[in-house]
């Protein structure tokens, strides 16, 4: 069976190679006619360029012109190969932080994740201000616990690009920095550069999503950034207001609780409404729970169980409970 993921090779310019035979240099293909030289290199993958580069002097740039000529598509799947051959993939139903998934193919090149940082650099489009960042990182100007990032302390926007920046590159590149992936150690402070980036640049809601895992959850940053139940909260309202179905669930629990906000039952049925009405199970179970505790509504047991219904149906364990709880109205 075809595999509907395989990316196609590499391209380069139709007469790349034949730039050495009119410079009259000694070229390792002289003996070759042009039309074949130019119809096996369309057949060409990244390891076979990278082998090309080590046969003469000319030619070790290949591989990068490969991925220039390529544009965004082969740089990146060029990215992906260097990484070992592996494949993003959001990690379990809470659409969590990007993750590398070994998918054993490396079209042929060896690992070097060091290098596959340096091609997700160019194309995140994002330029590094290491002393502006060192100011950020110590700065005590935001006022709240830990120098955290809220979505209004963007301060790199006026030195960027908008239109070059890449959402993908800069949420892999966060990812890299936070596991060490490919760089010298681990860096928080450009991890959650990146990630505020592709928030303010490339209107990356789950770049939002995921700075307000980082700050609610510390193994999501492998405890590199402290809790700050306020700067979680902050990130999860922009990226509910920005559609987001896991963060409209966790923004309707911080009100619920009063987890960085102050607390209002309202608010937290609001947006448990708004998520369960985008389809979010554990949604549905919380606005039954409202309806059984009469909170900020009504006291309603039948309201109650049809929302404990339909939450059991999308697999709810909770749900379930909820029936049970109120057997005798949920069997009327």
């Amino acid at each position: 069976m075809q595999n509907k993921y395989k990316m196609p090779t590499p391209s380069l310019p139709t007469l790349y190679f034949d730039k050495e035979r009119s410079s009259g240099k000694q070229d390792a293909l002289k003996s070759l006619p042009s039309e074949i030289v130019n119809n096996v290199s369309s057949f060409l993958d990244w390891g076979d360029l990278a082998r090309l580069a080590c046969v003469q002097s000319s030619w070790k740039n290949v591989v990068a012109d490969a991925a220039e000529f390529g544009g965004r598509e082969a740089t990146w799947e060029l990215t992906t190969c260097l990484f070992g051959g592996e494949k993003l993939q959001e990690e379990g139903t809470n659409d969590n932080l990007l993750n590398l998934e070994n998918s054993m193919n490396t079209r042929g090149l060896e690992k070097n994740e060091p290098l596959a940082v340096r091609y997700l650099t160019q194309m995140a489009g994002v330029p590094v201000n290491e002393e502006e960042l060192h100011k950020i990182a110590t700065s005590s100007e935001s006022g709240h616990e830990c120098n955290s990032i809220l979505p209004t302390d963007w301060k790199c926007g006026d030195a960027t690009n908008a239109s070059g920046a890449d959402e993908e590159a800069l949420l892999l590149l966060a990812r890299c920095q936070l596991d060490g992936t490919g760089v010298k150690s681990p860096n928080p402070v450009l991890a959650l550069h990146y990630l505020q980036a592709a928030y303010h640049l490339t209107k990356s809601v789950k770049a939002a999503h995921t700075l307000a895992l980082i700050y609610e959850y510390p193994q999501q940053s492998n405890n590199l950034v402290p809790i700050d139940v306020y700067a979680a909260f902050g990130w999860f309202k922009a990226a509910a207001e920005g559609g987001s179905v896991p963060s409209m669930a966790e923004l309707a629990l911080c009100y619920e609780l009063g987890c960085g906000v102050t607390q209002s039952d309202e608010n937290a049925l609001d947006w448990y409404m708004k998520a369960a009405s985008a389809g979010c199970s554990s949604a549905h179970f919380s606005v039954g729970e409202h309806y059984e505790e009469g909170r900020s509504v009504r006291l309603d047991h039948e309201e109650a169980c049809i929302w404990y219904h339909r939450a059991a149906v999308m697999g709810e364990e909770d749900g379930v409970r909820g029936l049970r709880r109120l057997e005798d109205v949920a069997r009327r």
